[in-house]
This record gives C-alpha cells, structure tokens and sequence, in this order.
C-alpha cells in the first residue's frame, strides 16, 4: 500500500459538510459542521455486525495502530496499538473475522483478532524487503504478499510458506507494488512501483497466473515440488510516461471482470480494463482520484479527489452519476461496508461514514495518526477503552521535551520525538503554577525570575507518557 507524506490540513468545516452526497445526481442540502471531540462510547458492539477497522501510522509520540469504527455512530469505540504498523488487509466481503498487517524492518505479517483485537504473529524473515501490499483470496486461507519482484504466498491460518512466485519480468522489466487477486485464486494484478528519479518510466498493470504445483500435497518449500511456469504477464499501459510517481493502484470487481488503475495525483484518469482481454474498456473525466473503492453490488464506485468533493461512478462505463460528502485529500483511505455505509478517513487524522441514504457525513473521529489503510470486518466484541478528548492540534512541527526538575527547581529537557504540524494533543494535566524562561544555552529552563526573560508555560500529556508540550507551539481547541 503506498506510504503517506506529510500531513494536509484542512478547515474542520470542511468534514462534515463538504457538500451533499448527491444519490444518482438527485440535488441534495449542504451539511453543517458537528463538534470535532471524539467522545466516549461504552456499548459493547454485537457480534456479526460490521465495523470499519483503520491502520494509522505513528505520528510523533502516537504509535501506530488500528481504530474500530462504528458504522453506525461513525464514533471510535476502541484502539489498538500496533507499531511500526504499515498496511492492512482482510478476506472480501466484510464477515472477516481475522485481519492482516504488515510492519516495517523486515517481511513481517501478524494477525489481528477483530473480536479482541490481539495481535499475533503470523511470518516474520528480518532479512527479506519488506512487503508493499497484500490480498487475501475468497475463503480466506491464502494471503499473498507483493515484494517488488515476487508474489510471496501464504497459508493465512498456519504462515506456512506455499510459494514465493516471481513475476515475470515480460513484457515489462519492473517491480511492483500493489496488488489484486481474482476470485478464484488464480490470477494476480499488479500496480507498477514508480521510481524516485527524473527517469520517465510508463504506469502500468500486470496480470500474471499464480504458478501451480505439479504434485498435489506438496508446497513451494519441498525439494521435489515443481511448479508451472505462467510464462510472460499481460501488461496494460494506463497512463503516460511520468517522473517520481509512487504506485499504480489497483482494484478488482468483486467478479474479477474488471480491474480499476489510476495513479494518485496524476493528470490522467481511472480506466477499467477487461481482465478477460486486458484491454481498457473506459476512462474517467478528469485527473485520477486519490483513493476509490466498490459498492457492494459493484455498480458503483466511490472516488475520493485531491482537489473537490467526492465523486459516485458508474462502474461499467466511468460516468459521474453524483457526489458523496468528501473533502478533498492528498492521502485518504476509503472503503464501503455491505450495507452500502461508506467510511473516508483522511490524513489530517480525521475519519467520518456516510449512510447509504444520508445527505451528510458523520461527526468526524480523530485518529491517532495519518490512516494507511481502512478495511470493513465483523465487529469488535472487545469492551470499548475511553478515546482522549482532544485539546489542541500542533501548528508547526515541534518537539515535546521530558522535563527533569533539580532540587533547585531548574531542570533540563530532552526528547528525541517530533510532533508533525497538525498532531492533535490529547487531554493534558498544567506543570506547576507559573511560567519558564530559556537561559544558560539551548534546553536548559529555569524558574522565571520577574521582570527578565521570556515568559511560557507547558502542559504534561498524560496520554504521552507524561511529556510536556510547550503552550506556544499548539493552537488550543
């Protein structure tokens, strides 16, 4: 899954009320914007009930984790913590009881209970690239990883290695980054790695057949296993030659007969290709959206732009048939449940859900972090842990210090950890009654003396392990 930059931020009347979500170009009202607060939700959710489950990065001293959204509050009910957590996948049609992430420093995969949310771990090789994106086939007992050069395969109940596919390298010599599997098993989409250079290189798919083995009870790892060589890949052009883009993505229908490219940020648009011929079949109107995902039926798509409101597509054919009230975002992450509920999370740390027949979106939840991915699952069984209440946002990138008073009442500051601009700050305990001033060099505060120095004052973050913020570096909510 392609990694996010730096954060975007935007005006928070924008989140609930971008615009009216326009059902097949039927007018709707503009929305008004809700308190931003995250507040506590203490009802146990019942089982077999849908979720919206988050992966959001770790941002200054927040590690990385995974949000359980209601989809029917668009609140946050719970978090788990996960770091170094970098991408998330789960078997298809949202009744998945069991979720996937990917972490960073090596090719390592664990699994996340959506019941409880405990992590455990699935693969883990310190030595191998880390993998870029996952899919896991319809009856949810194969995860296959894409890794640059190869298709890494997975049994997704025991991490027993099934195979370790290289992707042929005709008609196109690349590596690849996302990726998509049909429903049956046995096809494989990739989205081409763009590459970090003034070198213009083509946006392209890749369709390759997944090897099969010759002996049947026998896997990848067994020296007599041999598999069938799937001979030269089908690629499909979907764009023109362009520098530093980061990825194709890739999405599959539900049917596996027609795959979705674009790539985020470029001037050319969606197409839709016919897998059974690998021809596009249709391009959208104007630049490629930011992030896209299908209705339940497959007949709509939802396309979430850098640069307007969210837009409803036909599937067949690419026409806009309406809008749905999305701000528009860099990075988001979105997706939609079975019921047809959609949820947008975006990279300013926010996230809302829109309701198949509702002209507004929810109140927006905070995130701990930017979102990487969002993914719908059965619902959490775990019993919901109180949200912070959030009290300021960081104006620019700054750093929380941890302060170590002498018996003199002076101390020093030291952290090596940086908030990014726009990191909301969680409820905080006042440090003393009164303000510091800087003297004696850099990171050294002594008790301000009247009538010299520079006057501040600086908050304790319970939530971050007792760190303290300085007051001037946060606008207060």
């Amino acid at each position: 899954m392609p990694g996010i930059g730096g954060l975007v931020i935007f005006p928070d009347e924008w989140r609930s009320g971008y615009s009216a979500w326009r059902r097949v170009a039927a007018h709707g009202r503009m929305g008004r914007p809700g308190p931003l607060a995250v507040r506590e939700e203490r009802r146990v959710t019942q089982s077999g009930v849908s979720h919206f489950y988050i992966a959001y990065r770790q941002t200054g001293p927040e590690p990385g984790g995974i949000a359980v959204l209601d989809a029917a509050t668009g609140r946050i009910r719970t978090t788990q913590a996960l770091m170094g957590n970098r991408g998330l996948a789960a078997q298809p049609g949202g009744a998945a009881t069991k979720l996937y992430t990917l972490s960073e420093g090596g090719y390592n995969v664990s699994t996340v209970d959506t019941r409880t949310l405990e992590a455990d771990t699935l693969y883990s090789d310190q030595e191998s690239p880390s993998a870029t994106d996952a899919a896991v086939n319809a009856d949810g007992s194969r995860l296959f990883l894409a890794q640059g050069l190869v298709v890494f395969e997975l049994d997704a109940a025991s991490g027993k290695e099934e195979g370790d596919h290289p992707v042929p390298q005709e008609p196109v010599f690349s590596s690849w980054e996302t990726i998509a599997l049909s429903p049956d098993g046995k096809r494989l989409y990739l989205g081409r790695h763009g590459q970090n250079s003034n070198r213009k290189e083509t946006p392209c798919v890749l369709a390759m057949d997944v090897p099969e083995r010759a002996e049947e009870g026998t896997n990848a790892q067994d020296d007599n296993a041999v598999e069938t060589d799937p001979g030269p890949g089908q690629a499909v052009d979907i764009a023109a030659p362009a520098e530093k883009y980061r990825a194709v993505r890739v999405l599959l229908s539900a049917d596996g007969a027609t795959l979705y490219a674009f790539v985020p940020h470029q001037a050319d648009p969606l197409v839709a290709i016919d897998t059974a011929t690998m021809t596009v079949t249709a391009r959208a109107q104007g630049p490629a959206p930011t992030a896209l995902a299908l209705s339940p039926d497959g007949t709509l798509l939802y396309a979430v732009h850098a640069d307007r409101a969210g837009s409803i597509l036909n599937a067949a054919d690419l026409t806009e048939a309406g809008t749905f009230p999305s701000a528009p975002d860099g990075a988001p992450a979105i997706t939609v449940a079975p019921d047809g509920t959609v949820c947008v999370a975006y990279s300013d740390h926010t996230c809302t859900v829109i309701a198949p027949d509702a002209e507004e979106a929810s109140t927006p939840a905070r995130l701990a972090g930017a979102p990487l991915a969002v993914v719908t699952a059965a619902a959490s069984e775990a019993d919901p842990q109180p949200q912070p209440e959030y009290v300021g946002q960081y104006r620019r990138d700054a750093m929380p210090r941890r302060y170590n008073e002498n018996s003199d009442g002076h101390g020093m500051w030291s952290t090596e950890i940086t908030c990014e601009q726009g990191t909301f700050v969680p409820a905080y305990d006042k440090v003393y009654e009164g303000s510091y001033t800087l003297t004696d060099g850099i990171g050294v505060w002594r008790k301000a003396v009247l009538g010299g120095g520079e006057n501040k004052k600086f908050y304790r973050i319970p939530a971050w392990d007792n760190l303290i913020v300085d007051g001037d570096d946060v606008t207060w909510l």
